[in-house]
Protein backbone atom coordinates (compact mmCIF):
# COMPACT_ATOMS: atom_id res chain seq x y z
CA UNK A 1 0.00 0.00 0.00
CA UNK A 2 1.36 3.88 -0.88
CA UNK A 3 1.40 6.19 2.13
CA UNK A 4 1.21 9.52 1.08
CA UNK A 5 2.62 10.13 5.23
CA UNK A 6 5.15 7.10 5.09
CA UNK A 7 5.73 7.39 8.52
CA UNK A 8 2.32 7.13 9.93
CA UNK A 9 1.23 4.18 7.69
CA UNK A 10 4.00 2.08 8.57
CA UNK A 11 3.53 2.98 12.77
CA UNK A 12 -0.65 2.70 12.41
CA UNK A 13 0.54 -0.92 9.70
CA UNK A 14 2.42 -2.75 12.53
CA UNK A 15 0.23 -1.68 15.33
CA UNK A 16 -2.82 -2.90 13.72
CA UNK A 17 -1.43 -6.36 12.97
CA UNK A 18 -0.02 -6.48 16.66
CA UNK A 19 -4.09 -5.54 18.10
CA UNK A 20 -5.29 -8.17 15.45
CA UNK A 21 -2.84 -10.85 16.96
CA UNK A 22 -4.12 -9.24 20.36
CA UNK A 23 -7.70 -9.64 19.71
CA UNK A 24 -7.40 -13.00 18.49
CA UNK A 25 -6.07 -13.80 21.62
CA UNK A 26 -8.80 -11.90 23.81
CA UNK A 27 -11.61 -13.81 21.36
CA UNK A 28 -10.04 -17.22 22.42
CA UNK A 29 -10.07 -16.20 26.20
CA UNK A 30 -13.85 -15.63 25.92
CA UNK A 31 -14.40 -18.71 23.87
CA UNK A 32 -13.04 -20.38 26.24
CA UNK A 33 -14.76 -18.98 29.38
CA UNK A 34 -18.19 -19.52 27.59
CA UNK A 35 -19.67 -16.24 28.45
CA UNK A 36 -19.46 -12.60 27.70
CA UNK A 37 -20.22 -11.57 31.24
CA UNK A 38 -16.37 -11.31 31.92
CA UNK A 39 -13.72 -9.12 32.50
CA UNK A 40 -11.89 -10.27 29.87
CA UNK A 41 -15.00 -8.78 27.00
CA UNK A 42 -13.59 -5.37 27.93
CA UNK A 43 -10.31 -6.31 26.93
CA UNK A 44 -11.68 -7.80 23.69
CA UNK A 45 -13.48 -4.34 23.18
CA UNK A 46 -10.22 -2.64 23.91
CA UNK A 47 -9.00 -4.48 21.50
CA UNK A 48 -11.44 -3.82 18.39
CA UNK A 49 -11.59 -0.33 19.04
CA UNK A 50 -7.62 -0.14 18.94
CA UNK A 51 -8.20 -1.84 15.77
CA UNK A 52 -10.50 0.62 14.49
CA UNK A 53 -8.29 3.71 15.30
CA UNK A 54 -5.35 2.40 13.35
CA UNK A 55 -7.14 1.33 10.45
CA UNK A 56 -8.31 5.03 10.58
CA UNK A 57 -4.75 5.94 10.99
CA UNK A 58 -3.36 4.26 7.62
CA UNK A 59 -7.06 5.67 5.82
CA UNK A 60 -5.18 9.36 7.15
CA UNK A 61 -1.58 8.68 6.40
CA UNK A 62 -3.12 7.06 2.93
CA UNK A 63 -5.65 9.64 1.63
CA UNK A 64 -3.48 12.95 3.18
CA UNK A 65 -4.72 16.03 4.63
CA UNK A 66 -7.68 16.15 2.47
CA UNK A 67 -9.49 13.41 4.21
CA UNK A 68 -8.84 14.73 8.13
CA UNK A 69 -11.95 12.99 9.33
CA UNK A 70 -9.65 9.71 9.63
CA UNK A 71 -7.61 12.01 11.47
CA UNK A 72 -10.43 12.85 13.82
CA UNK A 73 -11.64 9.09 14.20
CA UNK A 74 -8.05 8.05 15.01
CA UNK A 75 -8.10 10.34 18.20
CA UNK A 76 -11.47 10.01 19.42
CA UNK A 77 -11.12 6.08 19.27
CA UNK A 78 -8.00 6.16 20.75
CA UNK A 79 -9.49 8.60 23.76
CA UNK A 80 -11.83 6.04 23.85
CA UNK A 81 -9.47 2.71 24.02
CA UNK A 82 -7.42 4.72 26.62
CA UNK A 83 -10.76 5.13 28.54
CA UNK A 84 -11.82 1.19 28.49
CA UNK A 85 -8.14 0.49 29.92
CA UNK A 86 -8.65 2.81 33.33
CA UNK A 87 -12.10 0.89 33.80
CA UNK A 88 -10.60 -2.31 33.25
CA UNK A 89 -7.72 -1.41 35.75
CA UNK A 90 -10.92 -0.46 38.00
CA UNK A 91 -12.11 -3.94 37.62
CA UNK A 92 -9.05 -5.95 38.29
CA UNK A 93 -9.30 -4.57 42.02
CA UNK A 94 -13.08 -5.59 41.89
CA UNK A 95 -12.24 -8.62 40.26
CA UNK A 96 -9.20 -9.42 43.44
CA UNK A 97 -11.95 -8.88 45.80
CA UNK A 98 -14.53 -11.32 44.76
CA UNK A 99 -11.93 -13.83 44.14
CA UNK A 100 -11.10 -14.09 47.47
CA UNK A 101 -14.26 -12.90 49.51
CA UNK A 102 -17.08 -13.24 46.78
CA UNK A 103 -17.76 -10.17 46.85
CA UNK A 104 -16.21 -6.40 46.55
CA UNK A 105 -16.57 -3.43 49.02
CA UNK A 106 -16.39 -1.28 45.88
CA UNK A 107 -20.16 -2.32 45.04
CA UNK A 108 -21.12 -2.02 48.80
CA UNK A 109 -23.36 0.95 48.66
CA UNK A 110 -21.77 3.59 50.07
CA UNK A 111 -25.32 6.65 50.09
CA UNK A 112 -28.46 5.76 51.54
CA UNK A 113 -31.45 6.04 49.42
CA UNK A 114 -34.06 4.62 51.04
CA UNK A 115 -35.74 8.13 51.55
CA UNK A 116 -35.27 9.37 48.00
CA UNK A 117 -38.71 8.41 47.31
CA UNK A 118 -38.54 6.84 43.65
CA UNK A 119 -34.77 7.34 43.57
CA UNK A 120 -34.56 4.83 46.66
CA UNK A 121 -33.32 1.50 44.75
CA UNK A 122 -30.78 3.96 43.50
CA UNK A 123 -28.12 1.99 44.18
CA UNK A 124 -24.53 4.48 44.80
CA UNK A 125 -21.43 2.73 45.30
CA UNK A 126 -17.86 3.49 44.50
CA UNK A 127 -17.90 1.78 41.57
CA UNK A 128 -20.81 3.46 39.76
CA UNK A 129 -19.13 6.47 41.19
CA UNK A 130 -15.80 5.65 39.72
CA UNK A 131 -17.54 4.94 35.98
CA UNK A 132 -19.61 7.88 36.02
CA UNK A 133 -16.48 10.01 36.50
CA UNK A 134 -15.21 8.45 34.29
CA UNK A 135 -17.44 9.11 31.73
CA UNK A 136 -17.16 12.59 32.44
CA UNK A 137 -13.72 12.67 31.44
CA UNK A 138 -14.00 10.87 28.44
CA UNK A 139 -16.59 13.15 27.57
CA UNK A 140 -14.17 16.37 28.11
CA UNK A 141 -11.52 14.80 26.25
CA UNK A 142 -13.86 14.14 23.37
CA UNK A 143 -15.34 17.23 23.40
CA UNK A 144 -12.25 18.91 23.90
CA UNK A 145 -10.44 17.04 20.61
CA UNK A 146 -12.95 17.29 17.92
CA UNK A 147 -14.31 21.00 19.09
CA UNK A 148 -11.53 22.60 16.94
CA UNK A 149 -12.50 19.98 13.73
CA UNK A 150 -13.17 21.66 10.52
CA UNK A 151 -10.74 25.13 11.13
CA UNK A 152 -8.22 25.72 8.18
CA UNK A 153 -4.89 26.24 9.21
CA UNK A 154 -5.03 30.07 8.45
CA UNK A 155 -8.24 30.82 10.85
CA UNK A 156 -6.04 29.04 14.10
CA UNK A 157 -5.27 32.93 14.71
CA UNK A 158 -8.94 34.11 14.15
CA UNK A 159 -10.03 31.39 16.94
CA UNK A 160 -7.94 31.72 20.34
CA UNK A 161 -10.45 31.29 22.81
CA UNK A 162 -11.83 28.11 20.56
CA UNK A 163 -8.45 27.10 20.90
CA UNK A 164 -7.87 27.79 24.40
CA UNK A 165 -11.13 25.58 25.41
CA UNK A 166 -10.00 22.62 23.34
CA UNK A 167 -6.80 22.74 25.45
CA UNK A 168 -9.16 23.27 29.21
CA UNK A 169 -11.66 20.57 28.64
CA UNK A 170 -9.02 18.22 26.84
CA UNK A 171 -6.49 19.00 29.56
CA UNK A 172 -9.30 18.79 32.57
CA UNK A 173 -9.85 15.19 30.71
CA UNK A 174 -6.72 14.00 31.28
CA UNK A 175 -5.95 15.50 34.58
CA UNK A 176 -8.76 13.28 35.65
CA UNK A 177 -7.29 10.03 33.58
CA UNK A 178 -4.14 10.55 35.22
CA UNK A 179 -6.03 11.07 38.71
CA UNK A 180 -7.88 8.08 38.20
CA UNK A 181 -4.74 5.73 37.72
CA UNK A 182 -3.28 6.71 40.55
CA UNK A 183 -6.41 6.28 42.60
CA UNK A 184 -6.84 2.95 41.70
CA UNK A 185 -3.13 1.90 42.19
CA UNK A 186 -4.27 3.49 46.03
CA UNK A 187 -6.88 0.99 45.84
CA UNK A 188 -5.02 -2.28 44.90
CA UNK A 189 -2.71 -1.23 47.85
CA UNK A 190 -4.86 -1.17 50.42
CA UNK A 191 -6.55 -3.97 49.28
CA UNK A 192 -3.21 -5.97 50.04
CA UNK A 193 -2.49 -4.03 53.01
CA UNK A 194 -5.58 -3.91 54.69
CA UNK A 195 -7.61 -6.98 53.48
CA UNK A 196 -4.78 -9.23 53.15
CA UNK A 197 -5.45 -10.16 49.68
CA UNK A 198 -2.68 -11.69 47.75
CA UNK A 199 -3.76 -12.38 44.07
CA UNK A 200 -2.36 -11.88 40.04
CA UNK A 201 -5.15 -9.21 40.09
CA UNK A 202 -3.77 -7.01 42.05
CA UNK A 203 -0.20 -7.77 40.64
CA UNK A 204 -1.15 -7.12 37.38
CA UNK A 205 -2.59 -3.58 38.22
CA UNK A 206 0.64 -2.62 40.04
CA UNK A 207 2.41 -4.01 36.81
CA UNK A 208 0.41 -1.79 34.68
CA UNK A 209 0.12 1.69 36.50
CA UNK A 210 3.53 2.74 35.38
CA UNK A 211 2.65 2.71 32.22
CA UNK A 212 -0.32 3.79 32.33
CA UNK A 213 1.00 6.48 34.01
CA UNK A 214 3.35 7.48 31.15
CA UNK A 215 -0.07 7.11 28.86
CA UNK A 216 -1.38 9.58 31.26
CA UNK A 217 1.64 12.23 31.57
CA UNK A 218 2.10 12.11 27.62
CA UNK A 219 -2.14 12.87 27.46
CA UNK A 220 -1.88 15.50 29.72
CA UNK A 221 1.30 17.44 28.17
CA UNK A 222 -0.13 16.63 24.70
CA UNK A 223 -2.64 19.39 25.70
CA UNK A 224 -0.31 21.87 26.23
CA UNK A 225 3.45 21.12 24.38
CA UNK A 226 3.37 21.80 20.77
CA UNK A 227 5.61 19.15 19.89
CA UNK A 228 3.24 16.67 21.34
CA UNK A 229 -0.15 18.34 19.84
CA UNK A 230 -2.21 16.72 17.18
CA UNK A 231 -4.05 20.02 16.99
CA UNK A 232 -0.42 22.46 16.44
CA UNK A 233 -0.15 23.18 12.44
CA UNK A 234 3.79 23.17 13.75
CA UNK A 235 3.70 19.15 13.46
CA UNK A 236 2.69 18.94 10.02
CA UNK A 237 4.44 19.68 6.70
CA UNK A 238 4.41 18.68 3.19
CA UNK A 239 5.24 15.35 3.71
CA UNK A 240 3.00 14.27 6.73
CA UNK A 241 3.52 14.63 10.32
CA UNK A 242 6.80 15.46 11.87
CA UNK A 243 9.29 12.25 12.62
CA UNK A 244 9.38 13.30 16.86
CA UNK A 245 5.57 13.68 16.59
CA UNK A 246 4.95 10.71 15.03
CA UNK A 247 7.47 8.37 17.46
CA UNK A 248 6.18 10.56 20.83
CA UNK A 249 2.80 9.56 20.05
CA UNK A 250 3.57 5.68 18.82
CA UNK A 251 5.80 4.93 22.06
CA UNK A 252 4.48 6.94 24.70
CA UNK A 253 0.32 6.48 24.27
CA UNK A 254 0.18 3.48 21.52
CA UNK A 255 2.46 1.33 23.19
CA UNK A 256 2.09 2.00 26.82
CA UNK A 257 -1.83 0.78 25.78
CA UNK A 258 -0.71 -2.20 24.19
CA UNK A 259 1.85 -2.84 27.05
CA UNK A 260 -1.24 -2.33 29.55
CA UNK A 261 -3.72 -4.40 28.14
CA UNK A 262 -1.36 -7.56 27.48
CA UNK A 263 -0.60 -7.47 30.98
CA UNK A 264 -3.96 -7.34 31.88
CA UNK A 265 -4.99 -10.09 29.57
CA UNK A 266 -1.93 -11.92 31.21
CA UNK A 267 -4.18 -12.89 34.49
CA UNK A 268 -6.41 -15.57 32.06
CA UNK A 269 -3.21 -17.29 31.76
CA UNK A 270 -1.79 -16.95 35.40
CA UNK A 271 -4.80 -17.06 36.99
CA UNK A 272 -7.44 -19.01 35.15
CA UNK A 273 -5.51 -21.69 33.27
CA UNK A 274 -3.63 -23.30 36.41
CA UNK A 275 -6.29 -23.25 38.41
CA UNK A 276 -8.04 -25.26 35.53
CA UNK A 277 -5.68 -27.63 35.12
CA UNK A 278 -5.49 -28.13 39.17
CA UNK A 279 -9.34 -29.09 39.06
CA UNK A 280 -9.03 -31.20 36.58
CA UNK A 281 -6.21 -33.29 38.23
CA UNK A 282 -8.56 -33.25 41.49
CA UNK A 283 -11.34 -34.64 39.32
CA UNK A 284 -8.49 -37.36 37.73
CA UNK A 285 -8.29 -38.56 42.10
CA UNK A 286 -11.85 -39.24 42.45
CA UNK A 287 -12.89 -42.40 43.13
CA UNK A 288 -16.50 -44.13 43.56
CA UNK A 289 -16.43 -47.51 43.47
CA UNK A 290 -13.41 -48.06 42.49
CA UNK A 291 -13.87 -46.07 39.47
CA UNK A 292 -13.71 -42.55 38.69
CA UNK A 293 -16.23 -40.06 39.29
CA UNK A 294 -15.91 -37.29 36.86
CA UNK A 295 -16.88 -34.39 39.43
CA UNK A 296 -14.42 -31.32 40.52
CA UNK A 297 -13.74 -31.43 44.09
CA UNK A 298 -15.43 -29.04 46.28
Amino acid sequence: MAFEFEGEGIAASIFLTLYVIYTLFTIGIIWHKGTLRTIYSGLLFFGLIRMGAQLCGIAFASLGYEHWQWLVAYLVLGAEGYFVLILTSFYMVSHAHIAARKESWLKTRVVDTSNWGFLKKLNINGMRIFYYLSIVANVLVIVGGTILTGLDADEYDDNVSRINTSKGLRGTGQALFLIFTLVVAGLAAYTVIHDHIRSYFLTSVFMATPFLFVRGIYGLLSCFIQQMNYFSMANYTATGMSVHFVATEYVLATTMEFIVACIFMSTYYVVYIPKKALNEDETSLIEVDGKHEDKPNE
